[in-house]
């Protein structure tokens, strides 16, 4: 299988793991011991710094590095952070972003269409995809709760939540996974006995993306857990890199 990691990061975090990748570097050799092709990353200063100042650090290290592909940390635009849609499309344009970040618990924003309005227009125009840990919170949100109120606001959003969690939280996302056509799942912590199975069997393959969490989690679990599911190898090649690639590919930059 080629996998295309959705959820990785690299760079000194606030509260540091055993083990992360300081450099890209460092992050490119982790990626390379787990057979890792290609990733959609994220720097460490992008959530727990600014994205004023982590969009620009992380910019700069990659630059050069064909296997990574980078991301954009959003904020709300009131407050003249991050200029313009104009300004960052050019940005993006430039440097071939094709994903959005959100961590609005670390920044002390809203996710509500008032805050963000602008940027959801944007990402459903032009197909962008917006990640978002599902322990995130808000105005009091948290989990699936929030993650149902930005699609309720925005149902045509292409939205990745990552991190899950282990113990099975099918009975919060299925519900909105039969209603949100553009709702996908990161599976690094889906570890529930038989959980990807049956999601490919009842929704397809085409709703799950490859992920690791990384650092925060090792990439051997869901690595393995992938590719000794029971499913066929088509859904694991789908699942590993294929939807991932789709969902870049649509972009309109």
């Amino acid at each position: 299988m080629k996998f295309f990691d959705c959820n990785i990061s690299f760079g000194t975090l606030m509260l540091r793991p055993i083990r992360f990748a300081e450099t890209v570097q460092e992050l490119l050799a982790e990626m390379s011991y787990y057979n890792i092709s290609e990733a959609l990353v994220h720097h460490a200063k992008q959530r727990d710094d600014s994205p004023l100042i982590g969009n620009e650090i992380l910019l700069k290290e990659i630059e050069g590095f064909d296997r990574l592909h980078g991301t954009l940390a959003i904020l709300p635009l009131q407050t003249g952070e991050l200029r313009s849609i104009e300004a960052i499309m050019n940005k993006m344009r430039a440097k071939d972003i094709r994903a959005f970040w959100a961590f609005p618990a670390e920044h002390r924003y809203s996710m509500s269409r008032t805050a963000l309005g602008a940027f959801y227009d944007l990402m459903v125009e032009r197909n962008i995809p917006l990640f978002i840990h599902i322990n995130e919170s808000c105005e009091g949100l948290t989990g699936w709760r929030l993650i149902e109120t930005i699609l309720a606001d925005v149902p045509d959003l292409t939205l990745v939540v990552t991190e899950h969690g282990s113990w099975g939280q099918d009975r919060f996302f299925r519900p909105l996974i039969e209603k949100y056509e553009n709702l996908y799942l990161e599976i690094s912590r889906y570890e529930l006995d038989g959980g990807i199975k049956d999601f490919c069997k009842r929704y397809g393959a085409e709703r799950l993306l490859f992920g690791t969490g990384f650092p925060g989690w090792n990439p051997g679990g869901p690595i393995l857990m992938l590719a000794q599911a029971d499913i066929s190898m088509r859904e694991r090649d789908m699942i590993a890199s294929g939807n991932l690639e789709r969902i870049l590919g649509r972009v309109r930059l």
